[in-house]
């Protein structure tokens, strides 16, 4: 096989941002064509910047999956809030171009008329401040049935920002997203692979399979008790034909360790069941997963307590 590339490859870094559940982790997912990134219904599931490499004939292309973009203060913002929205505007600043999703409004919503949101026009805002050559996702496209309701849209957001191109697509089907991955590469510089052909990502898997656990507390639990959860690997064994993982689930209120514990043991055996499918899919042989679950009260407003579990600086 030639090692040989050619004259024009492309390599760099692109950001993906958004308001909070429009879709990115779902895309970056799809474009790898593997899942290291947790995706559930419920907003800012994402709290951590992850970097996920895809490499084509044309270049590498280097995505940075990002929590979502949300004012930081007001009522019910947490210190956690301030930094996922920290990761994110951190990313905007390192990265070399953008690929901003925006989410398709229902049918319903856009017979009434579309107008540009404020939660939009604040991630327009923080674009702008940055500088950076951006292409414009509008996700869940095939939610449409009358695709000239998108024109409104288009048209609209044509006129907040200076987009270099604007891409509807299906993050979950994968329609659009060939022609979205060609454009993003198109905005990189051209030079040589930033990483090895065979990376990925740069998370660890024991890492992903912390996020995995939280994702199915995510989709498992209801009310608040998602945002106020974190999940630690307390040890990871590899052996030969199968891999034993130990994992602690964080919670800041007793009463949300009841309810993720469940009538006796049931959801927190749930949760268990799901994670470790998910864990064995990723590494391609049997788990063997044990959950404890331990109340840290307060922990989201704690800065000790955050960065030992995993939201603060290295």
């Amino acid at each position: 096989m030639s090692n040989k590339r050619p004259p024009e490859f492309h390599a760099g870094f692109v950001a993906l941002v958004g308001r909070p559940n429009v879709g990115k982790s779902t895309l970056l997912n799809q474009i790898l064509g593997e899942k290291i990134a947790i995706a559930t219904p419920r907003p800012q599931t994402t709290r951590n910047r992850i970097l996920g490499v895809r490499n084509l004939p044309e270049g590498q292309l280097v995505l940075v999956d990002t929590p979502g973009l949300h004012r930081p203060s007001g009522r019910g913002r947490s210190r956690l809030n301030t930094y996922m929205v920290g990761e994110a505007l951190a990313a905007l600043q390192e990265v070399d171009a953008v690929c901003v999703l925006f989410e398709t409004p229902p049918s319903v919503e856009l017979k009434k008329g579309w107008r540009l949101d404020a939660g939009t026009s604040y991630v327009i805002q923080q674009l702008k401040a940055v500088d950076k050559p951006a292409v414009l996702a509008i996700n869940k496209v095939d939610t449409l049935h009358n695709k000239q309701l998108l024109l409104p849209i288009v048209d609209g957001l044509h006129k907040a920002h200076n987009w270099k191109a604007v891409v509807p697509i299906s993050a979950k089907s994968g329609d659009g997203v060939d022609k979205l991955t060609a454009e993003l590469l198109t905005m990189l510089p051209v030079g040589e692979r930033l990483f090895p052909e065979e990376m990925l990502t740069d998370r660890a898997e024991r890492w992903i399979g912390s996020e995995f656990i939280r994702e199915q507390v995510f989709l498992l639990t209801r009310q608040e008790v998602p945002y106020s959860v974190a999940v630690t690997i307390d040890t990871w064994q590899e052996r030969p034909t199968d891999v034993m993982v130990e994992a602690t689930i964080h919670v800041d209120k007793d009463g949300h360790k009841r309810m993720i514990v469940g009538e006796g043991g049931r959801m927190i055996r749930e949760i268990g069941t799901r994670a470790r499918q998910e864990i064995s899919n990723l590494l391609a042989v049997p788990v063997h997963l044990k959950l404890f679950v331990r109340v840290d009260e307060g922990w989201t407003e704690s800065v000790r307590t955050m960065r030992e579990l995993g939201y603060g600086d290295e």
